[in-house]
Formats: structure tokens, sequence, C-alpha cells
């Protein structure tokens, strides 16, 4: 057991340090972040552990003031396959300097801070109306080799209708992936394309943790199928969705 920073000011002046606050989503997806560190791990050892997934292009221990080591650091590899072999290994584990140590995905600096925590649920934005939740399944399984537990569409509330109409998709969905890094991965590349239309992809933030407004699951067809907590669109319907931090 260990800490990890959730020092988001911190995070930000690792970026600075190691010369990386204009990535593009490719170069962060090549990109990991390693907590737990033995606080003798120099940075020779970090990036020779590393070496054996892939062509490591950039690495470093971060240090405070008097150059002790914080207990983490960051690696970049020459593609994306290298940060994939390292999130792969999670399952054997990873020993550095005889100390077990987390592996994830690096975030993007300038995402917002609830796009930062694990989280298993996505929301989807921008959805053509016409896309069922088995063609999202697919998308997600077939393109990314994946295990999706649930899609729920939203659709419009049946007290807001006329009599006899049926409710419609209102162009968002929720969909849950039991995987963080599979997550952190989608929400990274952030922009999907599905049925021919671009799609937002960011983790869902339950109304009980804050964040944008907007309507939630609400059971049956008038708002989500099935139950379950409320969750925020980010601010989908108040017209702030493309407003976010990220990769525009």
């Amino acid at each position: 057991h260990y800490y990890i920073t959730n020092n988001f000011e911190q995070l930000e002046q690792t970026v600075r340090v190691m010369g990386r606050g204009n990535e593009t989503k490719e170069e962060t997806l090549k990109k990991l972040f390693v907590g737990g560190l033995s606080r003798d791990t120099t940075d020779d050892q970090f990036r020779d552990y590393f070496t054996q997934f892939g062509n490591v292009t950039d690495h470093i221990v971060i240090k405070d003031g008097g150059g002790i080591s914080k207990g983490f650091g960051f690696v970049t590899f020459d593609s994306e396959d290298g940060a994939e072999n390292a999130i792969r290994s999670k399952a054997d584990g990873h020993i550095i300097n005889n100390k077990s140590v987390e592996v994830k995905r690096a975030i993007p600096r300038d995402a917002e801070p609830d796009q930062r925590e694990k989280n298993t649920k996505m929301f989807l934005g921008g959805l053509n109306r016409n896309t069922t939740e088995d063609t999202i399944k697919r998308y997600f399984e077939n393109n990314f080799d994946c295990v999706v537990d649930s899609v729920d569409l939203i659709y419009e509330k049946r007290d807001q209708l006329q009599p006899g109409q049926e409710p419609k998709p209102r162009g968002f969905a929720f969909v849950t992936i039991n995987d963080y890094d599979k997550v952190d991965h989608l929400c990274v590349i952030r922009r999907h394309e599905i049925d021919g239309k671009e799609v937002e992809v960011k983790k869902a933030v339950s109304k009980t943790g804050g964040g944008g407004g907007g309507g939630g699951r609400r059971g049956g067809r008038d708002g989500a199928r099935g139950g379950g907590r409320s969750y925020n669109q980010g601010g989908y319907n108040q017209g702030g969705y493309n407003q976010g931090g990220g990769y525009n």
C-alpha cells in the first residue's frame, strides 16, 4: 500500500519539468504514470526497468527541491505498443528496485479533476439519434479489445412528451467497462467516430461527486434503461458540452 499524489498542481509542475506542456493525445497515449517508487530508485533504474516493454524516449523520477524522490515518475515510449505492453503486464505485477509499483496511463495536463479519478463508467455525448446500444457495444469491443458490461442510452422523459408519443434517444449514453486502464485509454482518445458521427467520450461523474448539470439516469425509458446512481453529463444540455479541457 502506498500513497499516490492527487495534487494536480504538482502533476502540472511535473509536466513542465518534462517539457511536455502541449502534448497531443497521440503523445499522451505513449506515456505512463508510475507511483509507489522506493525513494532510492534512480532515473537510470527507472528507465532500465521499462526498456523491456519498448523503446523509452523520455523518463523522469520526480524529486523535491532537495533532490529527494517523491515516489512517482513518468515514462514515455516511442509508440503506443510500449505503453500497452507495460499496462498488460500489470497482471504479473511491476516491481522496481524490490518494490511493487503502480503503473497506469498518464492523464492529459488540461484534464478536469474528475477525469483523473479511476472510473469504469463513461459518458458518450453527441451520438447519432439512430445509434443503438448494440452499435455502441460493437464499436468498443471490435476496435479496442475490451468487454462492454453495459450500455444505457438516455431517452426523452415521458412526462415532457405529447400523449401517445414514445420517448426517443437524446443523443447521449453511459457505457460501463470494468477495466480502469481501458477507460483511461478511451477517454484520452476522447473523440470517437460512431455511426459516422463524432462522439465525445469522457468519464461519467456521479452527482454525489459534483460536476456539471444535466439530467441523469432515471430508470426505464423515461431516462436510461435500468436503475443505478444518477450521473451528470458535463453540461451537455446547458451548451457547455464542448467547453471542457482536453484536445480540441
